[in-house]
Order: C-alpha cells, then sequence, then structure tokens
C-alpha cells in the first residue's frame, strides 16, 4: 500500500489532471459506445445461436483441456522453485522468470497439441492469418466493456474498504513504476501487452471457453472460464473487475468467431492501463 500512495503522490498536479482526464475521455467514450451497441441490439436482436454453434464446434475436449492445464502448474512450481534457489530473487526477475517460463512454454504447449492434432489456427480458434482487421471489433468491445468495468470496480472496492481490505495495484503494475532497468520494463511491456494475452486468450477463451459452454451453456461457461481467469492472477482487489473484463473478452471472441478480437482487446486493455500508469512515473 506504501508504494502505491508514494506512486500516487509523487505525480505532478498536472499530470495527475492530464491522466484523470484521459481516462474519463474513455470512459465517457465507452459509455456512448455500450449505449450505441445496446440501442442497436434492441433495433436488430443479435442471433447468438450460429456464433455459440461455432464455439462450440470447436475441436477442444477435456482432455487437451486438462492437459494444457497440467502444463500451466508445472511451469509455474517450476517458476517458483528456480527464483527460489536464486540468492536474492528481487521481485521483477521473479515475474520475468514466471513470465516467460508460463507464457513462453505455454504457447509452445498448445502450438505442440494443434500440431499433434493436426489442426490449423483458424480450425482451433478461428484465427485467420490477418490479425489487425478485427482491429476496430476489439476497441469497440474495449471501449464498451469500460463503464461495466468502472462501476463494478467503484461497487467492489467500496465493498473491500468497508472489510478493511485496501485497494492496491497488481505487481507488475508496481514494477513498471519503478526505477528498473529500460530493457527490463520493455520486456515486462511486451509481455503484459503480447505475449500473456495470446497465451491466456488461447488457453481461457480458446480452449476452456468452448469445453465448458458444452456442459454449462453460455452463460455458465463464460462465468467460470472468467472466474477461473481472474483467480489465477492471485490478487483479491482485482477479483471482481478481471471477472468483468474477462466477461467482455468472452463476449467478443463468441460474437466474432475469432480468438483475435479477444486477444487484441486483451492486448489493449493492458497497454492502456500500463501507458495511464507510466504517464504518471516521475
Amino acid at each position: 500500500m506504501v508504494a502505491e500512495r508514494l506512486l500516487f503522490e509523487s505525480a505532478s498536479p498536472a499530470t495527475a489532471a492530464g491522466v484523470a482526464a484521459l481516462y474519463f475521455t474513455l470512459l465517457l467514450t465507452g459509455t456512448f459506445v455500450a449505449i450505441a451497441l445496446i440501442v442497436r441490439t434492441l433495433r436488430s436482436p443479435i442471433d447468438w445461436a450460429p456464433r455459440l454453434l461455432i464455439v462450440r464446434m470447436r475441436p477442444w475436449t477435456w482432455r487437451e483441456g486438462l492437459a494444457v492445464s497440467a502444463i500451466v502448474g508445472l511451469l509455474i512450481c517450476l517458476g517458483m522453485s528456480v527464483a527460489a534457489l536464486l540468492k536474492h530473487p528481487g521481485e521483477t526477475t521473479l515475474i520475468l522468470l514466471q513470465g516467460l517460463l508460463l507464457d513462453l512454454a505455454g504457447i509452445l504447449a498448445i502450438t505442440g497439441l494443434i500440431f499433434r492434432s493436426g489442426w490449423t489456427w483458424t480450425q482451433a480458434f478461428g484465427m485467420d492469418r490477418i490479425p489487425f482487421r478485427h482491429l476496430t471489433t476489439a476497441l469497440l468491445f474495449y471501449l464498451a466493456m469500460l463503464p461495466f468495468l468502472f462501476f463494478s470496480a467503484l461497487v467492489y472496492q467500496g465493498v473491500l474498504s468497508l472489510n478493511g481490505i485496501p485497494p492496491s495495484l497488481q505487481e507488475i503494475a508496481l514494477l513498471l513504476s519503478g526505477n528498473h532497468p529500460l530493457w527490463m520494463r520493455i520486456t515486462l511491456v511486451i509481455l503484459a501487452v503480447a505475449v500473456a494475452p495470446f497465451f491466456e486468450e488461447c488457453l481461457f477463451r480458446g480452449i476452456l471457453l468452448p469445453v465448458l459452454v458444452r456442459r454449462l451453456g453460455l452463460g455458465g461457461g463464460i462465468f467460470l472460464t472468467s472466474l477461473l481467469f481472474a483467480s489465477i492472477h492471485f490478487h483479491l482487489p482485482s477479483l471482481i473487475p478481471l471477472i468483468v473484463v474477462a466477461s467482455g473478452f468472452s463476449l467478443a471472441y463468441v460474437y466474432s468467431g475469432s480468438l483475435w478480437v479477444s486477444i487484441l482487446m486483451h492486448g489493449i486493455f493492458n497497454g492502456v492501463n500500463l501507458a495511464l500508469l507510466l504517464a504518471i512515473r516521475p
């Protein structure tokens, strides 16, 4: 909590006001986008059945889901074990080590499963070779998600405060605000904006969501997937906001049929948050 207070108190009034104005602009824009999408949906309801069928027909089964989950668990244990062997492992070293082991090796594991099964990335995740053609859809979903994220976070933080739990930033956010070498901060940004979104979306939305949707339906599948996604971040003050964010990623994937949309949306979300945080860094 001390680190968070020092970070925000170190920002100049002009910088703090500028960051607040930028976030308010994003939030206001997102509110307009959300209202416009809701009105459009009421006038011309979306037929979710064929979109949901596409996701349900993805080739992933419980076997692949459990295999990837086991690999992720082993990688987390391995990362923590190796870090514990270091004489004085700093938090940045630990996060970088875990990020590289978990995300990059996880991507390789998923790639191996796809290759072994003889699938294409389009069959597995609806991913074509031109990801940035999905950028507009990802941006609209990101903006529309912001007001729901803001108000859920506001209510949740109020509940936590009433129970004596103060708000706090995730470790990676605090590390980016510290005085670390440029190469280390660049590596952290790449992991947060590109590598982690790719792996996490492949795992949670790409593999687990279709498996859970077949068993629990759309609502149950999205909720359980989002709960698992939020839980692995091991950060109680972010639990409910992350569930809301993950639900937005899931809806974006089901709506578009392409995992590129949720990957880009995830990258935008992380990138904007880190940019705002770096802007107030002295």
